[in-house]
């Protein structure tokens, strides 16, 4: 079904017509019925208000000077109901001053009409102002369907990714039953049974992360918060790709301060954040690439983003800083925000198969966020990347 054209609700709308004046109120009335469109009356400010709350109007013309509730004071009250807030309002009105005029569009009057008005002049200003109206209802309805979308489609994402996992558990398993049987197969079919686990633990990451990624988003995710040691847990989550990192020809290494305060944070999230920020490193250098981890104090005027305590005013609290850093083919400035957002990739170069899921440099943005603190990337083309994370300490 195809969407009605901004014809639509110009031809036929809906006009309100307010005017203490019953002799002007029926000849706009007439007027407006030769020009196609549904008039209806209110003859003082309060009639206006209950008519627009009984059924929204497409658009309002609206005297000013009338008793009780003047024109300014109805189109105060219309734009300030969720139901009216869009509706064009014609002020209809003899005053010509331009402080009126100034008043009038405080008010949140769209147009004015003076008194007595000109036939065609009425006639222009209402269909352009219906013809505005229409274009702003279709945008809102595609915004709206998009929207409707965006949340089914991660609902969608949400229950099928859900769903993998247990499957997926069953799969890692029984090959896992495989390796405590000592199964008798040939080097060649246990390097497979190794593969396939090994990529079977690697879906089971994106899942999680999928999952923990939705689960901040919605601010659903509880952090286990206990004393932890960055420094070390910097090492660990490193310690996991030594052994590749060797393997590929690849430099990897940590560098942690003495006497590091230790953190309040997710031991566990932490050392996925780390295992990110050194995974993706290493993807990006080349053999005989290096990539180091260093982990220091840092001060306020270190961090990477004022903290909001800091910019209300309070001082600011110091904490542990931790950089990541490759000299890998970089990343162009205008993906330094993209790479951050949920499936933000970047095009590798025309040589290297673009890898992973764009997910986890958000993971890392949003669990860091949780702790208080912030993360960003330097880097340009050529010339590497860093990443840098600060943490309250």
């Amino acid at each position: 079904m195809t969407s009605p054209g901004p014809e639509a609700i110009v031809d036929g709308a809906d006009v309100l017509v307010v005017d203490d004046d019953r002799a002007n109120t029926m000849l706009l009335h007439d007027l407006l019925e030769v020009l196609g469109y549904l008039p209806r009356v209110a003859h003082s400010g309060q009639e206006a208000l209950e008519a627009a709350h009984a059924r929204t109007p497409d658009l309002v013309l609206l005297d000013v000077m009338m008793p009780g509730m003047d024109g300014f004071q109805v189109c105060r009250k219309l734009r300030a109901e969720e139901a009216t807030r869009l509706v064009p309002i014609v002020l209809v009105t003899a005053l010509h001053e331009t402080q009126d005029r100034i008043q009038g569009i405080e008010a949140g009057a769209d147009d004015f009409l003076s008194k007595p008005f000109n036939r065609h002049e009425l006639s222009a200003r209402v269909r352009s102002l219906l013809r505005i109206r229409s274009l702003h209802a279709r945008l809102e309805r595609s915004l709206a369907a998009e929207r409707r979308l965006s949340e089914l489609k991660e609902h969608l994402v949400h229950l099928v990714v859900h769903d993998l996992r247990n499957p997926l558990t069953g799969v890692m398993g029984n090959l896992d039953l495989l390796f405590l049987q000592k199964v008798q197969v040939s080097d060649k079919h246990l390097g497979f049974l190794k593969e396939a686990r090994r990529g079977a633990v690697d879906l089971l990451g994106m899942i999680n992360s999928l999952l923990d990624v939705t689960k901040m988003e919605e601010g659903e995710l509880e952090l286990h918060r206990e004393s932890t040691d960055l420094g070390a847990l910097a090492k660990e989550a490193a310690a996991d790709f030594a052994a590749a990192a060797e393997r590929d020809g690849k430099s990897l290494v940590v560098e942690a301060a003495v006497d590091l305060p230790a953190v309040q944070g997710d031991r566990h999230l932490l050392r996925r954040v780390f295992q990110n920020l050194v995974s993706n490193a290493l993807k990006y250098v080349e053999r005989g690439g290096h990539v180091r981890v260093d982990v220091a104090r840092a001060g306020p005027a270190q961090a990477t983003e004022p903290t909001p305590a800091a910019a209300g005013g309070a001082a600011p609290a110091a904490g542990i800083e931790c950089r990541v850093e490759d000299d890998g083919e970089g990343i162009p400035e205008s993906y330094h925000a993209k790479i951050f957002e949920k499936f933000g990739q970047v095009s590798a170069r025309a040589d290297r198969k673009r890898s992973g899921t764009g997910l986890g440099l958000p993971f890392c943005k949003l669990a860091v966020e949780a702790h208080g603190g912030r993360i960003r990337v330097e880097s340009e083309p050529g010339k590497g990347s860093r990443f840098v994370l600060w943490l309250p300490g």
